[in-house]
């Protein structure tokens, strides 16, 4: 029973990495897919099941080892200094089972790069398009790129202005009407942000839905268009907004934990956190918390409440998994 329950948490352990893992590259292209993103979605839960199955079996791998060691050190003599007394004693009460050195670094290597992948990944899911965004509703019914032409003066909503300058306008919202050929004559583009104040005559690109002109369209560039037309999973290096950028900072910093946390300790301490049911309930915790808060992202909602906070911070959350062996280390040199 003792070895069934061990290979089970081996087994939870890999289904769980190996979901986070397929999630994180599956989310690297869906910056132009339009909501729900069902798959990542699928694998974020299948990770955090897993995850507090693994938490569920160390628990009773523990229970189950101490209740065998009471009669086993009561009714059998057991030699002072023994190798096999002691390794009976290591399996039964501390239930952590014997690792290589190598074998235990690698592996927390390999956990703590998921880990900074899944956080960096995190930054950037907020910032996906929601299910009833004007470029979903365009994906959903055939969008498509047009070279078009601005017909009437643009009218102004609202201007920015230079902090240090008042007076000197740096940006412009308007309401624009344009030509799309060998389509509607007059098509309105509404709530177009620009840094200049756009002339009749220009020419644009535009991405609008034929089926359905009454949307309206949005304006960018004819790459980044025709990769929304598509809508086909594609891995977007340039990242396209500044959460991108954050999450990038952020794994840099966070790069030479990555390797401390892992290369840095001894193979026993890695070994002891790995089978340790408090620590890993608080990883199976931090994951549900995640996956609960980046679901609204991820199927095209808002998130409210309690999901608001676990999206604003949950990136912050997976984050900190990295510093599980801080407290082994302190426990360590205090004792």
């Amino acid at each position: 029973m003792e070895n069934v329950l061990t290979q089970a948490v081996r087994v939870s352990a890999g289904l769980a990495f190996a979901a986070a893992a397929t999630g994180g590259i599956w989310a690297l292209g869906i910056d132009y897919q339009p909501a729900p993103h069902t798959g990542v979605l699928i694998c974020v839960w299948a990770a955090a099941g897993f995850a507090l199955v693994r938490a569920v079996l160390l628990w009773v791998r523990r229970v189950r080892g101490r209740r065998l060691a009471q009669p086993a050190v009561a009714g059998v003599s057991l030699e002072k200094g023994s190798r096999a007394s002691r390794r009976r004693e290591w399996d039964l009460l501390d239930a952590v089972p014997y690792g290589l050195e190598g074998w235990a670094k690698a592996r927390q290597l390999a956990t703590n790069f998921l880990i900074l992948a899944a956080c960096m990944t995190a930054v950037t899911l907020p910032s996906l398009p929601e299910g009833d965004s004007l470029t979903v509703k365009l994906q959903r019914t055939g969008a498509e790129v047009a070279d078009v032409t601005v017909v009437e003066q643009p009218r102004v909503i609202r201007k920015s202005y230079d902090d240090d300058d008042r007076d000197r306008v740096v940006g412009y919202v308007v309401e624009m009407v344009v030509s799309v050929p060998q389509g509607p004559a007059r098509l309105t583009l509404g709530w177009v942000e620009r840094s200049e104040l756009p002339r009749t005559g220009e020419r644009m690109s535009v991405l609008w839905s034929r089926e359905n002109p009454s949307l309206g369209g949005i304006t960018g560039t004819a790459s980044e268009l025709h990769r929304l037309a598509d809508a086909r999973w594609k891995v977007n290096p340039a990242g396209g907004n500044v959460w991108a950028g954050v999450a990038l900072v952020f794994g840099l910093c966070m790069l030479p934990w990555v390797f401390l946390f892992a290369l840095g300790l001894e193979g026993e301490t890695l070994q002891e956190l790995a089978w340790s049911p408090g620590v890993q309930s608080v990883h199976a915790l931090i994951i549900l918390c995640a996956a609960y808060g980046y679901t609204p992202a991820l199927t095209g909602h808002s998130a409210h409440g309690l999901q608001a906070l676990f999206q604003a911070g949950g990136w912050l959350l997976i984050a900190s998994m990295l510093f599980s062996p801080a407290y082994q280390l302190i426990k360590e040199n205090r004792s």
